[in-house]
């Protein structure tokens, strides 16, 4: 905390540090948790004063308290479940995607990561007329496939209008993904694009092709950058109460399958969950991650012209 000075509001003149300073206020909190009628007795300086200077300094170095109520309640009206389609899914994930959450999808090559964010991209513009920004780090987005499920399943693949609700970016390093995000919140910020202000869900298919680069070498460094990462997704997904959902690899650690990019990575997500072939068009899901469900839960989709569907 800074050091009392004079200069940081207009009441606290040279005289008003040196007499505080002699009685051993020396810092901003040692002035802000003090009694401040007991002070203006031992110091003789005016309570009045006194007063409006903790005031500005409360105004300058803290945040304005919240109570618990006010603060439940903005959780209340700001978060909102986005439904995955398939009713297995949403049951182990406890209703959808939530906002102000980070949810991952982690499997192998070719286990059906993209298929599961093609199918919430479709589902998102299509039922609740949302804004998805897809970001494409490794060349998966299809939108011949991304028409196809919405055109099998919501029979509106030949409806221009529902393509104003996605736009996609593709980055091919953690710097330029870095970038991209940023540029996002300054966008909802400004909210100069209409586009913006109906953002509800923000994919990241594949974070592990923008990471793994960058973990070689220097580790600090490329820790440093995954931290700077995972600090803007969740203030994306927080502050503006979006939905991100991101995608990652696997590795096998003693026999067992877990998502990749180690520990460092591994408390970024709220929700993780594996994605497994069965064999075919099958699949299966493991919730490994949640702070409201039970993990190990499971549940099986199938894969096919309509994106990710509840098995026949």
């Amino acid at each position: 905390m800074s050091v009392l000075r004079c200069g940081i509001c207009s009441a606290l003149t040279d005289d008003v540090v040196t007499t505080l300073k002699d009685n051993g206020i020396r810092s901003v909190v040692d002035l802000i948790t003090q009694n401040l009628e007991d002070l203006s007795q031992k110091t003789k300086l005016s309570y009045k004063d006194l007063v409006a200077i903790v005031n500005v300094l409360l105004a300058q170095y803290s945040t304005f308290p919240v109570t618990g109520e006010a603060l439940y309640n903005t959780v209340l009206t700001s978060t909102s479940i986005l439904p995955t389609a398939c009713q297995g899914f949403d049951q182990i994930l406890d209703g959808g995607l939530y906002t102000g959450e980070v949810t991952e999808i982690a499997g192998e090559i070719a286990s059906g990561k993209t298929q599961i964010c093609l199918s919430m991209t479709a589902l998102v513009i299509c039922h609740s007329k949302q804004n998805v920004m897809f970001v494409d780090t490794s060349g998966g987005f299809c939108a011949e496939r991304l028409e196809e499920i919405l055109h099998t399943k919501y029979q509106q693949g030949d409806n221009p209008d529902v393509f104003s609700h996605i736009r996609c970016i593709q980055t091919y390093d953690i710097y330029s993904l870095l970038s991209e995000l940023q540029q996002i919140k300054v966008n909802i910020t400004q909210q100069s694009d209409p586009f913006y202000a109906c953002l509800k869900l923000i994919i990241i298919d594949n974070v592990a092709s923008v990471i793994y680069p960058i973990l070689g070498g220097n580790q600090l460094d490329g820790h440093g950058l995954i931290t700077q990462l995972s600090q803007l997704l969740k203030l994306l997904a927080v502050d503006y109460s979006l939905a991100v959902l991101v995608s990652n690899n696997v590795v096998v650690s003693d026999g067992e399958k877990k998502a990749s990019l180690g520990k460092v990575w591994s408390h970024v997500p709220h929700t993780r969950v594996l994605v497994s072939s069965m064999g075919d068009q099958r699949r299966q899901l493991i919730l490994v991650k949640s702070s409201r469900s039970k993990t190990g839960q499971t549940a099986n989709f199938i894969i096919c012209e309509k994106g990710c569907v509840d098995p026949g």
